[in-house]
């Protein structure tokens, strides 16, 4: 099963009446759209989704389990040293080392 139509499914599971729940499906699907392929099988990435993630000419892979997020690479580096102090300052005697 495609990873939309899961999460699709577990949104259903939670209740069509759930307020929380609209605003999350509206995150997840309003602005979702299946990504066009070139001759080569590489994904084609809109040009607006380049403009709001600020990704011009370097871009990086960043996995999250099943899935994948692709990020500029500076902002990808703020918010990850962002995560790593919330992480630190949360769990304090989790040993994280820095990139």
């Amino acid at each position: 099963m495609a990873r939309m139509e899961q999460l699709a499914v577990a949104a259903d599971k939670k209740g069509v009446f759930d307020s929380e729940l609209d605003d999350l499906s509206a995150m997840l699907f309003a602005d979702a759209r299946p990504l066009a392929f070139d001759v080569a099988g590489r994904i084609v990435i809109p040009a607006d989704m380049l403009a709001h993630a600020g990704i011009s000419d370097r871009a990086v892979f960043v996995g999250r389990g099943n899935s994948f997020q692709i990020w500029e690479p500076d902002a990808f580096h703020m918010a990850q040293h962002k995560s790593l102090q919330k992480l630190r300052s949360a769990r304090p005697d989790l040993k994280v080392l820095d990139n």
